[in-house]
Parts: structure tokens; C-alpha cells; sequence
């Protein structure tokens, strides 16, 4: 059987291939390294964070298809339908089509509303602008344009908009703390420590200058887990550094920073970020009353089909019996009920 290969660890550059003060001739490698650099970050997924549920082309069929899954709904509609057959009519047909349209009417603008509001918080959450370190200076940015790579300044109080791994606050320890609750439900708050060595860089600035790169095992739900390094380049003046990085390190999206101010380097964006990965798709709510009504309307039909099959007997299955049999399973459709709206 086929099988679904496993997410592989990322690697990426700490920062964006500089040229520096290269000579010209260096040019061309430049170039291709910074295409390489842009090429690398746009396999990782955006960070658009979508938790609609329907499309302008889906909405009405998936609507419809969420009502009519009910026996009730279905039931209502096959009933509707019957009237459009001259022998099987039994009354005006807006006794049986409008109480139907009307619950799915209602239905589908509570849905609509739901969904809009779902659009509106996620355009929000898309649209918050941050601060991102390059080597030009600081950056504004929208969350929707954070890509894996980019220096994010974090100020106190406001949203992690990605999953981070945390290299300067402004304690001097590098320690900092963060609220969860949006994330795992838990109020108290958390405690993170910055990476040692990038903490004890004289300035954020300096970020942008490290050359090396960041390993990170796959994405996972696990928002108690996080396995990677740092490895920072030889230079001149110091060798090659291996820091090893653990969740204590790290800035999971949608927490929420307590205390100071955080710079950190984003791993894992959109789809791949914890809080999506344990984010369950919104799906239409079935109460206990509905699955209770469409369980008894089962039952309903059963004995209305049974008191049916009765009348015709009683009749003695004269002439076209069985058009009978329908007419007075359609009378009969009045016992059982349309299902309840909730506004």
C-alpha cells in the first residue's frame, strides 16, 4: 500500500546570503546564492493563518449537504418533492415546502454569519503588522508575509504570530515569560530562555551578521517537545558553534509574550505550526436534541409506514394500492418533526 513518507528535519540559513564588501567579480555567486536562499524558504508553507469553513463555490453545496445527511431533513424534502406528482398530491404544496425552506434559510444564514466571523478574525490575525531584523534595519511586516528564516521582534503583550526560537530578550539572563492559554488552556505563565549565545551578543543588530544555520526536527502536534541546534560559522576570532536548542528555547504562535520585549528566528509557519496542527477543522454543530430527534424520527417513519400499510389493507389493496400507500404515508408526515432551529 502506498504510504505517506515522513516529514523530513528542516535546515536553513540564519541569514540572507550578504555580499558584503565582496568584489565584483564575486557578483554572479552572489546572485545565485541569494536565488538559492529565496528558493529554500518558499518550500516551507506561508503563514496565512484560514480557519473558514466554506468558499463562495462550496457554501451552498456543503451547506445543504450537512442538512440533508439528517433522515428529517431528507425525509422533508422527499415529502416536498411528492407534491409535484399530480397523484400523490395531497394539499397546497407550501404546507410542505415552507416550513423545509425555511429552516434551511435559517440554517444557512447562521452558517454564513459563523463563517464570516471566522474570516474576520482571520483577516485580522493576517493583517498584524511586526518588526522583523534585516540587514537594512528594521522591518514592518504583516503576519501573513512572516516567511522561515526571519528575525521577529516580539513586544510585550502582543500575539506570537509564528513558531519561534527565542534569541534575545531584554533581561540580561535572556529569560522571559509567556501565556499559554490560547494554546494549551493553561493560565499560568511560562518561562523561556533565550539562547546563550545569541543573548550575549552586544546588540539584536548582530543577529543579522551570524552566518550559519538552524536545524529543527519535522513539524509535530507535540507542544512539549523540540529537538534542534544552532550552528554558528568559524570566523577569525572564534570557532565553529554548535548550541543544542530544546522547548525552553522556543516561542510557539498564538502564545502570547508577558514580560520585555523577544527577538526570535521563525522555524515553522502556517500549516506547520503547533497551534494549527492541533487545531481541529470547524465542522456544524450536532446537539444532543437533533441526533435525539433524528433517532426518533426513524422510529416515527417505521410506524408510519406500518399505520399506512394498514389503511390499505383495511381498504382491502384495491385498484393502484401501492399510490395509496403514499398518499397516506404523506398525510401521516405530520407526526413527525421538522427539526428545531437555534438561533
Amino acid at each position: 500500500a502506498f504510504m505517506k513518507s515522513p516529514p523530513k528535519p528542516r535546515q536553513f540559513p540564519l541569514n540572507e546570503p550578504n555580499g558584503g564588501n565582496a568584489n565584483l567579480s564575486s557578483q554572479p555567486m552572489r546572485a545565485a546564492r541569494r536565488r538559492d536562499y529565496v528558493a529554500h524558504r518558499k518550500k516551507f508553507p506561508t503563514n496565512i493563518v484560514k480557519n473558514n469553513k466554506y468558499n463562495f463555490v462550496t457554501f451552498l453545496p456543503v451547506v445543504l449537504f450537512e442538512q440533508f445527511k439528517y433522515f428529517f431533513n431528507l425525509y422533508f424534502l422527499l415529502v416536498a418533492l411528492s407534491q409535484f406528482i399530480p397523484p400523490l398530491k395531497t394539499g397546497y404544496l407550501f404546507t410542505y415546502v415552507g416550513p423545509l425552506v425555511f429552516v434551511l434559510f435559517v440554517t444557512m444564514a447562521k452558517e454564513w454569519h459563523d463563517d464570516h466571523l471566522r474570516k474576520r478574525r482571520d483577516h485580522e490575525a493576517n493583517s498584524q503588522r511586526y518588526q522583523i531584523l534585516t540587514s537594512m534595519g528594521p522591518v514592518s511586516v504583516p503576519s501573513s508575509k512572516l516567511r522561515v528564516g526571519d528575525l521577529v521582534i516580539i513586544e510585550n503583550n502582543q500575539r506570537v504570530p509564528a513558531d519561534l526560537v527565542l534569541l534575545r530578550t531584554t533581561e540580561a539572563s535572556g529569560a522571559c515569560f509567556i501565556r499559554t492559554d490560547q494554546l494549551d488552556g493553561e493560565t499560568d505563565w511560562k518561562l523561556r530562555i533565550a539562547v546563550p549565545f545569541t543573548q550575549k551578543l552586544p546588540s539584536d543588530e548582530s543577529l543579522c551578521q551570524l552566518a550559519g544555520h538552524l536545524y529543527a526536527d519535522p513539524p509535530h502536534k507535540d507542544i512539549y517537545s523540540f529537538v534542534g541546534s544552532l550552528r554558528v560559522n568559524a570566523t577569525a576570532e572564534s570557532p565553529e558553534i554548535d548550541v543544542p536548542l530544546s522547548v525552553e528555547n522556543t516561542l510557539w504562535s498564538n502564545t502570547t509574550l508577558a514580560s520585555g520585549t523577544a527577538v526570535g528566528i521563525v522555524v515553522y509557519t502556517g500549516k506547520d505550526t503547533r497551534a494549527i496542527m492541533n487545531t481541529n477543522h470547524p465542522k456544524t454543530k450536532v446537539g444532543i436534541l437533533d441526533s435525539e430527534v433524528n433517532r426518533l424520527s426513524k422510529i416515527l417513519f417505521i410506524v408510519t409506514l406500518a399505520l399506512s400499510f394498514v389503511m390499505v389493507a383495511l381498504d382491502g389493496f384495491k385498484g393502484k394500492w401501492y399510490i395509496n400507500l403514499f398518499r397516506f404515508l404523506i398525510l401521516f408526515s405530520s407526526i413527525i418533526p421538522i427539526r428545531q432551529v437555534y438561533i
